[in-house]
Order: structure tokens, then sequence, then C-alpha cells
């Protein structure tokens, strides 16, 4: 016979904080003395258990009870990301807060010595995570104080302690705020005083894109990040040889001032019509978004991928391949790739070049034979059973948009996918109203064309 969650025994549950969700731990299957131990790694993290729960994890009767305890942490952590994901940014990172609620984020690969370095940084500071750090769209940040997972010589395991068995910074009264950021590099061959050099905006993207949960679901995620790097005066790479050495870098870290003003992303101008004559023509791929980099012209775009999401960074002649990409034929390519950069070094040929290139940018996606389309990212809507009500946020003078039928599954998909093919696009709609995409190629391009119009919708 079942038991439901809210008629389980005491002393079976308990209810932690996980980057801001209520995180329900199921023991009803450890004994008692293993219910101990899974409540004391946790007890820095507790809620009071007549708090609501989010999500519900199991966790598993072992024989091995170091294993239990490592593998609920992966759980809990899995758990509460896949809950939160799409409403902030998260970090696979340590984080660190001074009385004054500022926190310095450190991210850097699994096994590259985060843990180490919060676990020395912690007797001086409050410990906010060594996991995951929330950042939400104003640099507010959400702690995850799950256990410690720590390396232990003669273990398999690593061993789950709660910070607070080694935590000397007291926790702060007040709101906690970003910062600073950082990536953190050991190295055995650093000098024995961190080096601390400052990141371009391209580097800090290609370095804190990997270490991101969920940034494909991240509305309008590479302006998000730009804007943040850019309110908290950019991130900065950290190599050091030992976590014992960086006690002064943090400091000064923590004396960044984190923004009180409004966190508001920049946006490039709308992308000009699309060409809609005949011939061969190519477009920018379904991306779910992309940025012009502050620093050097280069391009950020981000697609969804089967292991979740990929950044890639456009340089070369490519960020004038994907400009001109909105339904150029390759002659027009060509062209505006030498009107951008000038003529290829003698004995090259441009149109080679530019072939190579766009050859690759098309098996990557970034470049596709049809037109694509994406949510405007200043855009809020609210769904129904069989409707959407839609609210450009762009133009102040806007009026909520009633999407039905046709419409409303025409959005699901592009708020399902980030980003779609017009082609795609098509199919899908057409196989929930079980016609042909050539029945309603025509509606839907209207539409399209009409919700574009009202800033709602946009071309990737």
């Amino acid at each position: 016979m079942s038991t439901s969650r809210y008629a389980v025994r005491v002393g079976e549950r308990i209810v932690i904080s996980a980057v801001g969700v209520s995180v329900e731990i199921d023991m009803a299957e450890l004994d008692e003395a293993v219910r101990e131990q899974v409540a004391e790694a946790w007890r820095d993290a507790r809620l009071p258990d007549g708090r609501h729960v989010d999500v519900t994890v199991p966790v598993a009767a072992s024989d091995d009870t170091e294993r239990t305890l490592s593998n609920l942490s992966t759980q809990v952590t899995l758990a509460a990301l896949a809950h939160r994901k799409g409403d902030l940014w998260m970090l696979h990172a340590a984080g660190l807060a001074d009385e004054r609620g500022h926190v310095v984020v450190l991210a850097a690969p699994s096994g590259t010595g985060k843990t180490t370095a919060a676990r020395h940084l912690s007797a001086r500071y409050a410990y906010v995570s060594d996991e995951t750090v929330g950042v939400d769209s104003q640099g507010g940040i959400v702690a995850y104080r799950k256990p410690l997972s720590v390396i232990q010589p003669d273990r398999v395991h690593k061993e789950q302690i709660p910070p607070s068995q080694f935590e000397g910074g007291e926790w702060p009264q007040k709101a906690l705020r970003l910062s600073a950021l950082a990536v953190l590099e050991r190295d055995p061959a650093a000098p024995e005083q961190p080096e601390v050099t400052p990141l371009t905006t391209a580097e800090a993207l290609e370095a804190l894109g990997p270490q991101s949960s969920y940034l494909c679901d991240l509305r309008d995620g590479l302006h998000l990040l730009e804007a943040l790097l850019r309110a908290t005066g950019g991130a900065v790479r950290i190599r050091y040889r030992e976590a014992s050495s960086l006690d002064d870098a943090i400091a000064s870290l923590l004396d960044r001032e984190p923004p009180f003003a409004p966190v508001v992303p920049t946006y490039e101008a709308p992308a000009p019509d699309r060409v809609t004559d005949a011939g061969e023509r190519l477009y920018r791929g379904a991306v779910v978004d992309a940025m012009e980099l502050p620093d050097d012209g280069r391009i950020a775009v981000l697609q969804r991928s089967s292991s979740g999401g990929r950044l890639s960074v456009l340089d070369g002649i490519a960020p004038a391949i994907w400009r001109a990409a909105n339904g150029a034929t390759f002659d027009e390519l060509v062209t505006a790739v030498t009107d951008a950069i000038g003529a290829p070094p003698e004995g090259a040929d441009a149109a080679d070049l530019v072939r190579v290139a766009a050859d690759e940018l098309r098996t990557s996606g970034m470049l596709a034979g049809e037109p694509c389309w994406r949510l405007d990212p200043r855009v809020a809507w609210t769904d129904g059973d069989d409707r959407t009500v839609v609210l450009g946020l762009a133009d102040p003078q806007a009026q909520p948009l009633a999407l039905e039928r046709s419409a409303h599954a025409v959005w699901q998909v592009l708020s399902s996918k980030g980003a779609v093919t017009q082609g795609e696009l098509l199919r899908e709609v057409a196989e929930a109203f079980d016609v042909e995409p050539a029945e309603i190629e025509g509606d839907v391009v209207d539409l399209l064309e009409g919700l574009r119009v009202k800033r709602v919708v946009e071309y990737c």
C-alpha cells in the first residue's frame, strides 16, 4: 500500500532549501541510524517540516551509507535545478558572503578545487554553496547550503559535511547580492600569490557558459549574463596554487559594491525584414540567443543541443556572415564579408573562404536555408488550455493579444523550443491539427509576420 508524503511518520522526512526550492527528502526506506546521518549532513539547509514541498526526492536503502549520502546530494541538486530552470542563472560554483551580504561566486569545473576553496574561505565568510549558486535577474543571490562533498583519501565516496561544522563567518542579516564573479584556475605552477586577471565579456561567457545549468531555458540568457557582468565590473580569472592563498584576492572582490540600480540588458536593433523572393538564400539558424560582444566585435551564440546547450563565439569572417544572413544569396554574403573586412590576402579567393565558413555554420545549425523564429525577449504571456494572452513589453502602448486555436498552437511551439526553423514549426502545428504543412503555411507565416510587427516574436 502506497503512503502519501503528507501521511509519512515523524522522522521519515526532512525538508531542505536548495536554490530556493523546498525539497522533501523521503527517508521511509532507511533505518533510523541512516536517517540521523542524512539529517545531520543537511542540518544547515533544513526548513520547518510544515513548509510547502516543491519536489520530493526518495532515498533508496543501500548497504553502503556513504554512497547513499553521496548519491542523495546529487539527486537533490538535480531535482532543484530542474525545478528552477528558466527562473535563475544557476552557476556550478562556490559562493561566499561577508557580513554585508556581498557574495563572491567562484566558478570552476568539478574536481578542480571549488569545494576545497569554499571550505577554507568559510572559516572567514558565510558559506553560500560549494555546488550551485542561483543568481536572479537583478543580482540577488539564492543560497544552497548543502553539505560539502569532501574527498577523503581513505574513502571511495565523498564525505558529506555540514558547512556549520567549519564555518566561521556569521550569516549576514542583509539580503545576499552578487558582488563579483571569478573563474578559479588551480595550477601547481602558479605563483605563491594568486594572479587575478580581468576577463573580457567573450572570455567570461566562454568560461561561465559551460558551468551554467539550463542556460537555454533562461529567457534572453546571453544578454542577461552580459548585463550582470557589466553591473558587477566584469568577471576575473584567479590562477592560484593553494586555497590557503586566496584570502586577500577574495576580500578585494567582496569590496566591490553590488548593483542596486536596475540591471537592464542592452539589445541590438531589430533585424531588417526578410527577403522573400525566390532563389536559394541563407538565414540565421534556430539559435536561442545571440549577442554582439562589446569587446571586439565577435558574436556569442547560444543553441540548444542534445546535452542541453552550446555556447559558441563567432570570430574571423563568421560574424560578417552572420550579420548578413537575413535571407541573403551566397553572392550577397561574399559582398557583405568583403565590405566588412576588406579583400582577402593575395592568392586567396573570397568566395572560397566564405563558402567554407558558411558550410561550417550550416553544419553547426547557425545558418539555415529557411527563416527561423523565436519569441521576443521583451514579452510576457499567460497560458490557458486553448488560449494564450500575450503582451509585448518593448512597446509601452501595446495592448494584450489573445491567441487561440492555431495561433495558440504556434505560440506553444515557440515558447517550448526557444527557437525553431519555420519548417519545423509548420510541421508541429500541422500535426496538432492533423493537416498537411502546406495547407497552413500561408496562414502561419502571415500570423508570424503580424506578431513580429507587434514585437512579440522575432527572426533569429
